[in-house]
């Protein structure tokens, strides 16, 4: 529990400290590309990391099948509360708030 607490304070740390000293007018869509890079590259390292586990591989007719369900229902979930929410705030498919 004392690490999620660490982990989630220096997120918030880290996101005031840069909404309060970053030039607004200042173009860093270059941050894109360099949160995109180290997006692969954890998912990469994760990807390796549980493949060389002797463990997961014996039992991932197991864990594949649970894992399927799994990420069905998440993908679900996710539709189905992005339209919950959409709809809640009034909002079209390309994000322009619905006017009555």
């Amino acid at each position: 529990m004392g690490l999620l607490i660490l982990y989630l304070g220096t997120a918030l740390i880290g996101y005031f400290v840069g909404a309060k000293y970053t030039d607004k007018e200042k173009d860093y869509s270059w941050t894109n590309k360099v949160t995109t890079g180290c997006l692969i590259l954890l998912i990469f390292t994760m990807g390796a990391r549980i493949g060389s586990d002797e463990r997961v591989i014996r039992s991932l007719q197991t864990i594949g099948l649970k894992a399927a369900v799994i990420t069905v229902f998440a993908f679900a979930g996710s539709i189905l509360g992005c339209f919950l929410m959409r709809k809640f705030f009034r909002i079209d498919r390309k994000g322009v708030k619905i006017d009555d």
